[in-house]
C-alpha cells in the first residue's frame, strides 16, 4: 500500500542515520524555527482563581485538554485545567481542520470514528457552534495501483471500525466525481468519497469545547504553567504551578509538544517528536471544488465563510536534541521514509542549537521553561505555501482568482509507531498522558472520552489497548 501521511512522518528522529551530502541539502533547503507567537483560537475567558484541590487536574487547554475536561466534568467530577498560555493557542487552533481517517492506521480507525460520532452531534449539545460540518470528503487517484490501494485500505478499515460507528466510503467516477472535483485538470480516475467526514475552524473547534465545560464547572486557569508534580508514596497527589499547589489524586497530562519536557522533569519518559506544517487560507472564489478532498499533491477544505484553507502534502522535521535521543527508537522508521514518494523535508537551524539551551531540569520552587515560552509556533514557510498555491491553481485554474489572506504553521508531536499515547503511566499511579496525534481534531473528542473513562474506571467505548504508553517503552 501507498505510504500514508502518519509513514511518512516517521523520519523525524531517523534523520542522522542517514548523514552525507544527499540528506544536508533537504535539512537546509527548508526553513522552519520555533518562535513567540500570537494565538489564533478564538479567545475564552480563563479564571483568575486557583482552586486548592480538585478530583482531576489537566495540564494543557488544547483540545485534548478541554475534551478531556468536558467529559471528566460530564461524569461529575470537579476538573481544573492549567494552560500555560491560552486556551488552544497552539496547536490546536493551527492544525489543518480534515476531520477524516483516510489512510490512517487499522489501529486508530476505531478512535477517529467514535470522535466523528461525538463531533456530529456536539453543536447541538453545546448550544453553541463548533463549527463542525460533515461535508464530505474525496481522495482522487490517477493510478490503478493506488485504487486497489485504496479498496483494501477502506475494506481493512471498515472491518475494524465499531458497529455503533461505522465507516462509510463508496468509490466515483465520471461525473459523479467531476461534480465533486469540478474544473480540475488531470485525468483523475476514481475519487473514494467518505460522505460523514468533513473540516472544522481550528481556531473555532477546541474554544466552543473549553466554553462548553466551564458551563460544566471545569476551571481553566490560563497564564498558569505547570512545574511539576507532587506524590505520596509514588502516587500523584497534586501539581505545583507557577500560582502555587493544587491538590489532585488524579492528572492528565496533555500538553502536546511540551509533555515531553514536563514528564522528562519527572523522570518518565514520552517518547515522541515534533513536526512542523505550514498552511494558508485563501480567498472566495466561485466555481471551486465543495467540500473537503485531497487530489495529487492539492489538498483543501472549505471553511464555513466560503474561504479555503491549503496546505501542501509534506511536513518539515526539526533535527533536535531529542532527535538523537530517540535514534534507536525511530531508526527504523527511515526504510519506510526513504520508501515513500511524499516529500519529508529537515531543517537543521535554530531549533537544534536552542533545544540544548532549554532547562531539562527545575526545582518546583525554580521557574520552569514553560514560564518563559508561553505561546510558541513555528515560523512559516513562504517558499512551501507559494508552491501550494502554484499547484491548487495548477489543478484548479479557478484559484487563479484567490489569494492568500492568511498563513501560519504549527507542531504536531509523532510516535515511533504513528499510534496515538491515550493512557496512565505506569511509573505513577494516578498519572495519566495523553498525545502523539498527527490528526487531533478528527480524534479529540473521541480521545478525551477515552480518557475519561480511563481516569474514572469506566467502561471505554472503544479498546484502549492500543494506545497504551508501555508499548513504546
Amino acid at each position: 500500500m501507498a505510504i500514508t501521511r502518519r509513514q511518512m512522518l516517521l523520519g523525524t528522529g531517523a534523520v542522522v542515520v542517514v548523514g552525507g551530502v544527499a540528506m544536508t541539502v533537504p535539512m537546509l533547503r527548508r526553513p522552519g524555527h520555533m518562535a513567540p507567537s500570537v494565538s489564533r483560537a478564538s479567545p475564552v475567558a480563563g479564571d483568575t482563581e486557583l482552586p486548592a484541590q480538585a478530583d482531576v487536574v489537566v495540564v494543557g487547554a488544547g483540545i485534548m485538554g478541554v475534551a478531556t475536561a468536558y467529559y471528566l466534568a460530564e461524569k461529575g467530577l470537579s476538573v481544573v485545567v492549567c494552560e500555560k498560555g491560552l486556551v488552544a493557542a497552539e496547536q490546536s487552533s493551527r492544525a489543518y481542520g480534515q476531520v477524516t481517517n483516510w489512510g490512517q492506521k487499522e489501529e486508530v480507525t476505531a478512535l477517529g470514528q467514535q470522535s466523528k460520532l461525538l463531533w456530529s452531534g456536539m453543536n447541538e449539545k453545546l448550544g453553541a457552534d463548533t463549527s463542525y460540518r460533515a461535508y464530505g470528503r474525496v481522495q482522487a487517484f490517477e493510478k490503478d495501483e493506488d485504487i486497489e490501494d485504496a479498496r483494501e485500505w477502506l475494506q481493512k478499515a471498515q472491518a475494524v471500525a465499531p458497529a455503533h460507528a461505522p465507516l462509510t466510503g463508496r468509490f466515483v467516477e465520471g461525473a459523479e466525481l467531476a461534480q465533486l472535483i469540478p474544473g480540475a485538470q488531470s485525468a483523475w480516475k476514481q475519487g473514494l468519497y467518505i460522505p460523514d467526514d468533513g473540516g472544522m475552524e481550528p481556531a473555532l473547534a477546541a474554544p466552543a469545547v473549553a466554553r462548553g465545560a466551564q458551563k460544566l464547572g471545569v476551571k481553566i486557569v490560563t497564564q498558569c504553567a505547570v512545574r511539576g508534580f507532587e506524590t505520596e508514596a509514588g502516587a500523584v497527589s497534586g501539581v505545583v504551578t507557577e500560582k502555587g499547589l493544587i491538590k489532585a489524586k488524579q492528572v492528565v497530562v496533555a500538553g502536546g509538544t511540551w509533555s515531553r519536557l514536563l514528564l522528562g522533569n519527572a523522570d518518565i519518559n514520552f517518547p515522541v517528536l515534533p513536526v512542523y506544517l505550514s498552511q494558508q487560507r485563501l480567498s472566495v472564489v466561485n466555481g471551486a471544488p465543495p467540500a473537503v478532498g485531497a487530489a495529487g499533491m492539492v489538498v483543501w477544505r472549505t471553511e464555513v465563510d466560503g474561504s479555503f484553507s491549503n496546505g501542501p502534502r509534506y511536513m518539515t522535521a526539526p533535527v533536535t536534541r531529542d532527535s538523537l535521543v530517540l535514534l534507536p527508537g525511530f531508526a527504523t522508521s527511515l526504510v519506510g521514509m526513504l520508501a515513500s514518494e511524499t516529500p519529508l523535508d529537515f531543517t537543521l537551524g535554530k531549533d537544534f542549537y536552542h533545544s540544548f539551551e532549554v532547562e531539562r531540569r527545575w526545582a518546583m520552587n525554580e521557574v520552569s521553561p514553560f514560564e518563559s515560552l508561553r505561546t510558541m509556533a513555528p515560523v512559516h514557510n513562504d517558499g512551501t505555501l507559494d508552491e501550494c498555491l502554484g499547484w491548487i491553481r495548477e489543478e484548479f485554474p479557478v484559484f487563479q482568482q484567490s489569494q492568500p489572506i492568511e498563513r501560519w504553521a504549527g507542531t504536531i508531536d509523532v510516535a515511533s509507531d504513528q499510534i496515538p499515547v491515550i493512557s496512565p503511566v505506569p511509573a505513577m499511579p494516578g498519572l495519566f498522558v495523553m498525545g502523539a496525534f498527527s490528526f487531533g481534531l478528527t480524534q479529540g473528542l473521541g480521545a478525551g472520552q477515552l480518557m475519561a473513562d480511563l481516569v474514572t474506571g469506566s467502561p471505554t467505548k472503544i479498546d484502549a489497548q492500543p494506545f497504551q504508553l508501555g508499548r513504546l517503552l
